[in-house]
């Protein structure tokens, strides 16, 4: 299930508030800048699995006999490659 922007920035804010209650961390910056602090690798992560997602849509899209999407063999075929290249480039999903 993917999270909306909304939620991520919520999840984020909600870590913040805890690590700043705890002194888990100690700065200066305010609630909103550590919030934004917490979502920006999240946000990036997101958008790395989402560039994978395209690579290997991209890649079954260019088979000449790709099996017909939403069927078993195309969310095979798709977990199948989208570990591959997320294996090669250092990701985990």
């Amino acid at each position: 299930m993917r999270l909306s922007e909304d939620r991520i920035n919520s999840i984020a804010g909600k870590i913040a508030r805890q690590l700043v209650k705890t002194r888990a961390v100690q700065t200066k910056a305010n609630l909103r800048q550590v919030t934004a602090w917490v979502e920006k690798p999240i946000m990036e992560d997101l958008a790395r699995e989402d560039d994978i997602d395209q690579k290997v849509t991209d890649y079954i899209d260019g088979l000449q006999n790709k099996p017909p999407e939403g069927s078993y063999d195309y969310q095979a075929l798709f977990q199948k490659k989208k570990e591959e290249l997320s294996r090669r480039r250092g990701f985990k999903i």
